[in-house]
C-alpha cells in the first residue's frame, strides 16, 4: 500500500529545483549589477550638479568683485558678504559649500578645491574644481 501511495506522490524533482534556484541566482545577480551601477551614477551626477553650482557661484563673485577668487580665499569667499571697489555689497553668493558625495569606490579624497585658472588662454588642468 506504501509504493503505491509513492508512485502517485506529485512534488518537483531535484533537478527542477536547482534550475528554479539557478534561474534566482542569475536574477539577483543581473539587479544588484544594475544597483551598483546606479548608485555610481547618482554619485557622478550629485557631484556634476555640485560642481554647476560652484562655477556659478563663482562666475557671480568674480562678476561682483571685478576678478577671480585666489586660491587662498578659496570657495570659502562664497559664503561671506563682500565688498567691491565701488563699495557695492553683496553675498553670500552660496550658503554652504557643498560635500562632495560620500562612499562608493574610488572614494571621495575631502572636499572640493577651488584653483584660479591664472594661465594665459586657461588650458587643462591649470585649474578649477576638484
Amino acid at each position: 500500500m506504501s509504493g503505491r501511495l509513492l508512485r502517485n506522490a506529485r512534488g518537483f524533482t531535484l533537478i527542477e529545483l536547482l534550475i528554479v534556484v539557478a534561474i534566482i541566482g542569475i536574477l539577483a545577480a543581473i539587479g544588484f549589477a544594475l544597483y551598483v551601477n546606479v548608485q555610481a551614477r547618482r554619485r557622478m551626477a550629485r557631484a556634476t550638479a555640485d560642481v554647476k553650482t560652484l562655477t556659478s557661484a563663482v562666475g557671480a563673485d568674480s562678476a561682483h568683485m571685478g576678478a577671480l577668487p585666489t586660491t587662498v580665499q578659496g570657495l570659502a569667499v562664497l559664503g561671506q558678504v563682500s565688498t567691491n571697489a565701488q563699495n557695492q555689497v553683496a553675498g553670500p553668493f552660496l550658503n554652504t559649500v557643498p560635500a562632495p558625495p560620500g562612499a562608493g569606490n574610488p572614494a571621495w579624497l575631502g572636499a572640493y578645491v577651488y584653483r584660479p585658472d591664472t594661465a594665459p588662454g586657461g588650458g587643462p588642468g591649470n585649474a578649477g574644481l576638484a
